[in-house]
C-alpha cells in the first residue's frame, strides 16, 4: 500500500502539473486572440521576441510579435509589434503598428501611409521620414553628427553589405571608392616619402615570408597582454598612446611593403619591366588587392592575412637594420695567387678560406611552381584511395609518405613523374631532420590560403615556404639522370 501511495504521490502532482500547463497556456491563448474591439481573430498568428542578427526580418500583416532587436538588417512591420522595436545598422519601414518605443541606430526609418506607432521614434545617425497619413503618437527625437555628415546611415550600409559580407569593401557604394582612392594616394606618397624604410620590409617579404608572417601572428598575439599590463601597471598608461601610433604606422608600412611587393611579384611574372619600379608596382599591387577585398569571405580573409604578414615584415627588417649597425668580425679571403697555387699542387689555403665542395646537382635547373604542382596532383592521385581506408588519419600518411620518399630517393612517385627532386641548399641528399621539418612546415604553407606553395612560383630562388624552413631546393634532373 505504501508503494502505491508513493505512486499516488509522484503521479498526482504531475498530472495536476500538466493540466494546469493546458489550462494556462488556453487562456493565454484566448487573451491574446481577442483583439481590442473583443472580437476574435483566429488567423493571427503570436510571436514571441525577436532577436536577429546579421539578416532581414518581416512581421507580417497577420503576425503580432513582442519585442524586437535587429542588428546588421532590414526590418519591415506590415503587423503589429506589442514591444520595443530596436534596430542597428539597419532600416525599418512600418507600415503596420507598433505598440510602443521605436529605436533606430545607424540606419533609416520609414513610416508608410496608414503605420502608426504609439511610442517615440529614436533616430541615432540616420533619418526618419513619416508620409502623410501616418500616425507617430510619441515624441521625434533624431540626433544627427553634424552639417557636413547629417546622418551615419552610411556607416550601417557599410557594415550590412561589408562587415556581414566578410569583405572590406562593398563594390556599390561609391562613397567606399573615395575612401579606397584616398588610401591609395596616401600609400603612394609613403613610398615616395620613405622608399629606404619599405624596400627593407620588402626585402624582408621576399627573403623570409614564412617568418614574416609567424612574426606577424605573434605581435598580434601578444598586444593584447602587453596592453593589458601596461594598463595594470599604471604607469604604462602613458605608453600606451605611443604603443599605439607605434603600431599603427607599422601596419601602414606593413601593408605598404605587401602591396609593393605582390605588385612586382606579377610585373615579374608577365615580365613587364615597368612594373618593377616601385611606384608603378605599388599601384598595381594596390589595385589588385582592392578588387580582392570586394569578394565576400575572401577579402577579409586577405585583408587579415596581409596585416599579419606585413606587421612581421617591419618587426623584421627594424631586426635586420639593427644587425646591420653591429660590428662584423674580419673575413679572411684567399687570394687569387693562393688559389692558383693550390690548383697546381702547391700549399693548400687554410681551413678558413677554403670553400666547401658542392656537387654538381646544385646546379641544376630549379623547379618552379607549375611542374611541382604536377608532382602532387600525381601523389594526391596515387594516395588518394587510402582516403577511403585512413579517413582523417590521411594527413598523418601524406606527411609520413614524404618523409619517407625524401629520405630514400630524394623526391616521391610523382617527382619522378615529373622529374624533380628536393636537396638541401648546399646541395647534399635529404636527411630525416631536414624532411620531417619540411613535410610538416608544409602544412603551415597550406593553411594561408595554399600562398606558400604560390610563393615558389615568384621566388627568384624558386623557394616555397617550407623550403625557406627546411633550407632546401627543388630542382629538374637531366633526362638521362634515373631517379630511381
Amino acid at each position: 500500500m505504501k508503494s502505491k501511495y508513493a505512486i499516488l504521490r509522484f503521479v498526482l502532482p504531475l498530472v495536476l502539473c500538466l493540466f494546469a500547463t493546458q489550462w494556462g497556456s488556453t487562456l493565454f491563448a484566448q487573451e491574446l486572440s481577442v483583439p481590442g474591439n473583443g472580437r476574435r481573430e483566429a488567423s493571427r498568428v503570436y510571436r514571441h521576441e525577436i532577436v536577429v542578427f546579421g539578416q532581414d526580418v518581416t512581421l507580417r500583416e497577420n503576425e503580432v510579435s513582442r519585442e524586437i532587436v535587429v542588428i546588421g538588417g532590414n526590418l519591415t512591420i506590415e503587423g503589429t509589434a506589442e514591444g520595443d522595436v530596436v534596430v542597428v545598422f539597419g532600416s525599418v519601414k512600418v507600415t503596420g503598428t507598433a505598440d510602443r518605443d521605436l529605436v533606430v541606430v545607424f540606419g533609416s526609418a520609414d513610416l508608410a501611409e496608414g503605420s502608426e506607432v504609439d511610442g517615440d521614434a529614436v533616430i541615432v545617425g540616420g533619418t526618419l521620414n513619416v508620409e502623410p497619413g501616418a500616425a507617430l503618437n510619441g515624441g521625434r527625437r533624431e540626433f544627427a553628427f553634424g552639417k557636413a555628415l547629417p546622418d551615419f546611415s552610411w556607416a550601417g550600409d557599410w557594415f550590412l553589405k561589408g562587415v556581414m559580407l566578410a569583405r572590406p569593401i562593398p563594390p556599390q557604394f561609391p562613397w567606399v571608392w573615395a575612401v579606397a582612392g584616398v588610401f591609395i594616394l596616401m600609400y603612394l606618397f609613403l613610398a615616395a616619402v620613405f622608399p629606404q624604410p619599405v624596400g627593407r620590409c620588402v626585402h624582408a617579404l621576399e627573403t623570409t615570408p614564412a617568418a614574416s608572417f609567424v612574426t606577424g601572428i605573434l605581435a598580434l598575439t601578444l598586444l593584447g597582454p602587453l596592453a593589458f599590463l601596461l594598463v595594470v601597471s599604471v604607469a604604462g598608461i602613458l605608453v600606451l598612446p605611443v604603443l599605439v601610433l607605434a603600431l599603427l604606422a607599422a601596419t601602414f608600412l606593413g601593408k605598404l611593403a605587401i602591396y609593393q611587393c605582390a605588385g612586382k611579384q606579377v610585373g615579374r611574372q608577365f615580365n613587364l619591366q615597368s612594373f618593377q619600379q616601385p611606384s608603378a608596382a605599388l599601384f598595381l599591387g594596390l589595385v589588385a588587392f582592392y578588387l580582392i577585398y570586394t569578394v565576400p569571405v575572401l577579402g577579409f580573409l586577405v585583408w587579415g592575412l596581409t596585416l599579419a604578414w606585413g606587421l612581421g615584415a617591419v618587426f623584421l627588417a627594424i631586426y635586420a637594420n639593427f644587425q646591420s649597425e653591429r660590428p662584423r668580425e674580419p673575413e679572411f679571403v684567399t687570394s687569387p695567387a693562393a688559389l692558383a697555387r693550390n690548383a697546381s699542387g702547391g700549399e693548400s689555403p687554410s681551413k678558413e678560406t677554403t670553400p666547401p665542395e658542392l656537387p654538381d646537382s646544385i646546379s641544376f635547373v630549379r623547379a618552379g611552381f607549375w611542374v611541382r604542382l604536377w608532382a602532387s596532383f600525381l601523389d594526391v592521385i596515387l594516395l588518394g584511395i587510402l582516403m577511403s581506408f585512413t579517413g582523417p588519419l590521411f594527413f598523418l600518411f601524406w606527411a609520413a609518405y614524404h618523409v619517407v620518399m625524401w629520405v630514400w630517393k630524394g623526391t616521391t612517385i610523382g617527382g619522378i613523374v615529373a622529374g624533380i627532386r628536393v636537396l638541401r641548399v648546399d646541395g647534399q641528399p635529404m636527411s630525416f631532420s631536414v624532411a620531417l621539418v619540411r613535410s610538416l612546415s608544409s602544412f603551415f604553407s597550406a593553411i594561408v590560403l595554399f600562398l606558400g606553395f604560390f610563393w615558389a612560383g615568384w621566388d627568384r630562388e624558386k623557394q616555397s615556404w617550407h623550403d625557406k624552413i627546411a633550407g632546401t631546393i627543388v630542382v629538374k634532373m637531366p633526362k638521362g639522370i634515373s631517379l630511381f
